[in-house]
C-alpha cells in the first residue's frame, strides 16, 4: 500500500531537521510526500526590529528543499512567532488533509518550549482526527528544547539516507550560518543526533519519533 504523506512543520527547516531522512524512505518506496510549512514571513528581533531572517530567502530556502525530495511544499499564511491554535489554523490543515488524501502524517512533538511549533503540534492534532497515522518528530537539540521530553517509541533506519538528509538540511544555508554565529554546528548536531537514536535500536543512524497513533494495515 502506497500512502499519502504530510509532513508539517512550523518553519521552513523544521521538517528537514525533524525528518528528512524518512521522508526520502517514503518517496523511494513509492509514497505520494507533501511538505506543509506554516509560515513564511520575515523574523524580526523582538528587541531591535532588525530582520533576522528575509521571507524571501527562507522560502528560496524551502523550494530547494523541497526540490530535492521532489516533494510539493505548501506555505502557510501565519506570521513566525504567532501560529495560532484556533479554528483559521486547523481549518487550513483539514483542508489539505481532506484535498490531498492524507493518510500518515509527521508533525512536531510535545515538550518544545517554541510556541510555533507547539500551537502547530495542536492544530495538527485537531485536524487529522479522521487520520489514522499521526507521528511527532524530534527537533535537533538547542537550548530551549524541552520542558518535558516525549518518549520515542518508533525508529526509522536512516542509514542509507543520512547524507540526504543533511544535503536538504543545508538547503537552508542561513539557518546554518545563524546558529554556526551563536556557537551551534547544527549539521554535526543533526548527525550526532541520528547517531544516538541508531545506537539505541541497534543501527548506525536514526529517527525517533513519538507515535500518537497508527494503524497498519
Amino acid at each position: 500500500m502506497s500512502y499519502n504523506v504530510l509532513a508539517i512543520g512550523a518553519h521552513p527547516d523544521d521538517i528537514e531537521f525533524g525528518c528528512f531522512g524518512t521522508l526520502k524512505k517514503h518517496k523511494d518506496q513509492g509514497d505520494n510526500v507533501t511538505l506543509l510549512v506554516m509560515t513564511q514571513s520575515d523574523v524580526k528581533d523582538a528587541h531591535t526590529g532588525k530582520v533576522t531572517r528575509d521571507s524571501n530567502i527562507s522560502k528560496n530556502e524551502a523550494n530547494k528543499a523541497a526540490k530535492l525530495l521532489d516533494a510539493e511544499l505548501i506555505l502557510g499564511p501565519f506570521q513566525d512567532t504567532k501560529v495560532p491554535f484556533d479554528s483559521e489554523s486547523v481549518k487550513f490543515i483539514e483542508n489539505i488533509i481532506k484535498e490531498k488524501e492524507i493518510n500518515w502524517i509527521y508533525t512536531h512533538w510535545a515538550g518544545d518550549t517554541h510556541q510555533d511549533h507547539i500551537n502547530t503540534l495542536n492544530a495538527t492534532m485537531a485536524a487529522a482526527r479522521l487520520v489514522k497515522n499521526v507521528l511527532c518528530y524530534e527537533q535537533v537539540p538547542l537550548p530551549r528544547m524541552a520542558t518535558t521530553h516525549p518518549v520515542a517509541n518508533y525508529y526509522v533506519d536512516i542509514t542509507d539516507t543520512i547524507d540526504f538528509k543533511i544535503k536538504g538540511c543545508n538547503a537552508h544555508k542561513s539557518q546554518i550560518t545563524k546558529f554556526k554565529e551563536h556557537g551551534f554546528d547544527m549539521i554535526n548536531n543533526v548527525e550526532t543526533l541520528a547517531k544516538f537514536r541508531g545506537n539505541q535500536c541497534g543501527l548506525k543512524y536514526a529517527e525517533a519519533f513519538n507515535v500518537l497513533k497508527m494503524v497498519h494495515v
